[in-house]
This record gives structure tokens, sequence and C-alpha cells, in this order.
């Protein structure tokens, strides 16, 4: 069954969490994996977790292409309301080993289009 997660909260907190957890289980098991970060969760590409609050995200996602997932995609239109597009391309650029190398900035539209293409679509 191909999954396809929807990271739409910030990084702390319980959403965020839950859905990472969700994303390490179909990873572990095989299934093919597509993650899209929306409004408030491109918020989870960027390290801003307080530890008091949940687990650091940001970490957490960096570990995914090693679990053989490989498509991440981040709404440049969600990017651009948090004035986060020059940051990301920045942090893409100093930084070649960056989970955010292996993130492509689309349209809501190319996300959507891709999400047809899943058994199972799966939003914190």
């Amino acid at each position: 069954m191909k999954s396809v997660f929807y990271c739409l909260s910030g990084p702390a907190g319980h959403p965020a969490n839950e859905i990472v957890d969700a994303i390490a289980v179909s990873a572990v098991f095989d299934q093919p994996v597509a993650v899209a970060f929306i409004g408030d969760g491109v918020w989870q590409l960027f390290d801003q977790t307080d530890a008091e609050k949940g687990k650091n995200t940001t970490k957490f996602l960096s570990a995914l292409p090693t679990f053989d997932i490989s498509e991440f995609m981040v709404e440049r239109e969600s990017l651009q309301r948090q004035n986060l597009v020059e940051r990301f391309n920045e942090i893409r650029a100093s930084d070649e080993t960056s989970f955010l190398n292996h993130v492509e900035i689309t349209d809501i539209e190319a996300i959507r289009s891709r999400m047809r293409d899943f058994d199972m679509v799966v939003t914190d």
C-alpha cells in the first residue's frame, strides 16, 4: 500500500509527533511513502522543536532517506507565506548533507496530482 503523509502542523506538539511515528512505521514495513509539508508543517523542516513539547522532528526527518524514502515535497506557497524560502535555499546551499536537499519545492496542484497515485493519505 502506497502512503502519502501530509505534515500540516508545526514541529512541536502531539500531531507532529504522531505523524513522524506513522511515517517510521510505514518505512519499517517497506511501504512506498511520500511526505508533503504544507501550511505550518513547513516548520518541521527547520529545527524549531522544544524538547519539553515533543520529539525533534527535524532530526527524525533527516533520517528518513536511510529508510529508502526519497519523495519529499514542500508547498512553495506555504514557504512563501512563512517567509522561509530564502532560509530554505540558504541551508540547502550551505550544507550539502542537509535533509532539505532531499525536499522538492512544488506548488499545491503538483502535490494534489501526486496524491492521486497513493492508496492512503495520512494527515496530522
